[in-house]
């Protein structure tokens, strides 16, 4: 059933037209038949034609972008075979786009979207403030850095700033007000102000193993061996978990990002990354650190790719100084003081080359080896703002999953550089066909669950609005005797948690979600079919989860019901009660059949109550 008042449609009318404001181009393989769920949080189509669509940055002489190119002027292939070029746009910072003048309609009160409400235009920029792998020195030093960057911020340059610890979180998000992204670095209790990774081993720390290592080698080479191989698996186990919490970061970052239409470009500033870590033949066993990530890695590439973004990988150190400047009085250095300058300038060296490939593969570029940030972000800027967007329909329609290598080259050499993304995963269509004939099975941990945790980025996979209207509570009922209609909506149980003590609000919430964001699958009776989850959390300000709610909505819509669906959308209603000290709501939604999330936080106070607000019927 898709019941809904007046002014909730007018509402889903509201959220259509902000979706066809801010739908986003095409931006990667696409097509033009039925979608599946590809398992890594997108869909993989099986198609006629796989479209893909670059962005190209060309510069020249001091790394400045070259402008006034046209179509002709570019050569590109796949996989060694020339390609046609369909589409072809240049993006200016000196010329703004008219798009860019768009103005968005403004929501009505106690309406909330997570569409993000950031204008059309060519570009935005995000900031991301690595504490997982970054000293704290360096934290701190960035954070100064950045500090005088943005108070000389160019007028309407769009920045959102995250800080990535052991989860990534949203410090401010999109605006061009220098003074709102000056304060959110400069918040004491949000972390921008540096904080000590528990997974990042320390110089002093690093420095006192190896000593004792040293002391061992001439009386017990064989302990001496046995913790050298003990620190190295130690080492390679944080660096595994880091890795994994980083993926998982720029994963969520991708997801966040999606709903932006253009590209988005990713300025990253990080003291280490180790995409690979490759086998040690100096340890008696030389594959006892190894660990493989390949296929996160490949994951978070295609999400990237998917949601157009470029990642530019900025060192965190700065120049520095080497450790043997710290020598002895008389000047003699010893042997383990001249190997640690050569063991650092390996470590460096190996920091920088994943730097390149990370900005290489995403078409971005790297920037290390400066003590001036502010300079390596002007050139971000210059860099991520002046590029050209190409299209073309691949002639390699295998759907074999292999992957499929980019080059784009300028008809006659001139010497300059082009930056791009490198390449992309065709589909597999032995893996699309197994999964259409054996759907997974649910998994234990429920899909929607992590995307519910307080502070992390908004999932704009699927875009939905939240009316919320605030009352007083009526007396607790036991959440178990009340059962869900089916199809029809949720009624008032007021949350899961049985144990809420004092004096309650209830919250009225009217989920809306625009079909186009859902994935129906039509049945042998012609009926089209879509399972969603809806789920609200009620978060104190420490983030502990107060009350919730989580509940499995299935639709079975005729094609009457389905086409009055495909113009209002659907809707369900919830309502869940929060004590005095609730501090935010966090809505989303899960389509289980294209394995897509959207989701929402909403401060509490942002809520006015219902004698303030206008109502119409």
């Amino acid at each position: 059933m898709l019941q809904r008042s007046c002014s909730a449609l007018r509402l889903v009318l509201l959220l259509g037209g902000l979706a066809s404001l801010l739908s986003p181009p095409l931006k990667s393989q696409t097509a033009t038949k039925t979608a599946q769920p590809d398992g890594n949080g997108g869909r993989v189509f099986q198609a006629n034609a796989r479209i893909v669509v670059l962005d190209v940055v060309v510069t020249g002489k001091n790394r400045r972008p070259l402008t006034g190119l046209h179509k002709q002027d570019f050569v590109l292939s796949e996989d060694g075979h020339p390609q046609t070029i369909s589409f072809f746009e240049e993006h200016s910072s000196a010329q703004p786009s008219p798009a860019s003048q768009a103005t968005l309609p403004d929501l009505p009160p106690n309406v909330f979207t997570n569409i993000p409400r950031v204008k059309t235009s060519d570009a935005v920029m995000v900031l991301v403030l690595d504490s997982l792998n970054t000293p704290l020195d360096d934290q701190r030093y960035v954070r100064a850095q950045m500090l005088k960057y943005l108070k000389k911020l160019e007028p309407g340059r769009r920045i959102a700033i995250f800080i990535l610890g052991t989860q990534l979180r949203l410090l401010q998000g999109f605006t061009d007000d220098p003074a709102l992204l000056v304060a959110a670095i400069n918040e004491r209790k949000n972390g921008a102000r540096g904080q000590i990774s528990p997974l990042l081993q320390s110089d002093a720390e690093t420095a006192a193993t190896q000593e004792t290592i040293d002391s061992l080698m001439p009386y017990a080479p064989e302990a001496a061996a046995d913790m050298k191989q003990f620190a190295a698996e130690e080492g390679a186990t944080r660096s595994s978990v880091r890795i994994k919490l980083t993926l998982q970061a720029f994963q969520q970052l991708a997801q966040y990002l999606s709903g932006i239409p253009g590209r988005k470009n990713v300025a990253w500033f990080s003291g280490a990354f180790p995409v690979a870590i490759f086998p040690d033949p100096s340890l008696p066993d030389r594959f006892g650190a190894q660990r493989d990530d390949q296929a996160e890695i490949h994951k978070t590439d295609a999400l990237l790719a998917s949601a157009q973004v470029a990642i530019y990988p900025i060192g965190a150190e700065g120049v520095g100084t080497d450790s043997f400047s710290t020598a002895g009085a008389d000047n003699r250095l010893t042997e383990k003081q001249l190997s640690q300058p050569q063991q650092q300038g390996q470590e460096r060296n190996a920091n920088r080359a994943a730097m390149d490939v990370i900005a290489k593969d995403t078409g971005g570029a790297a920037f290390y080896g400066t003590n001036s940030l502010t300079d390596a972000m002007d050139h971000v800027a210059a860099h991520a703002s002046n590029f050209y967007t190409l299209t073309y329909t691949s002639t390699n329609q295998a759907t074999d999953g292999k992957f499929r290598k980019i080059q784009v080259g300028l008809a006659s050499s001139r010497g300059y550089q082009l930056d791009y993304r490198r390449g992309y995963y065709a589909d597999d269509a032995k893996s699309i066909q197994a999964a259409a004939a054996n759907p997974a099975p649910k998994p234990a941990a429920d899909p929607l669950s992590p995307f519910l945790r307080p502070g992390l980025p908004q999932s704009t996979q699927i875009p939905f609005t939240l009316q919320v209207t605030r009352r007083s509570a009526p007396p607790k009922t036991n959440p178990a005797s009340i059962a869900a209609k089916p199809a029809t909506g949720i009624p008032g149980q007021g949350g899961d948690n049985p144990n809420l003590q004092g004096a309650l609000t209830r919250y009225s919430v009217d989920l809306m979600i625009p079909a186009h964001g859902l994935q129906f699958d039509m049945a042998s009776d012609g009926h089209r079919h879509v399972s969603v989850e809806a789920a609200l959390v009620v978060y104190d300000r420490q983030g502990k989860p107060l009350n919730w709610m989580l509940r499995q909505i299935n639709l079975n819509l005729d094609a009457a019901r389905y086409a009055v669906a495909q113009t209002s959308g659907v809707n369900f209603f919830l309502e869940i009660d929060a004590p005095e000290d609730g501090s935010s709501l966090r809505g989303g939604v899960y389509d289980l059949n294209a394995n897509l999330a959207g989701t929402l936080e909403i401060p509490l106070s942002a809520i006015v109550t219902p004698a303030t607000t206008t109502s119409s019927k």
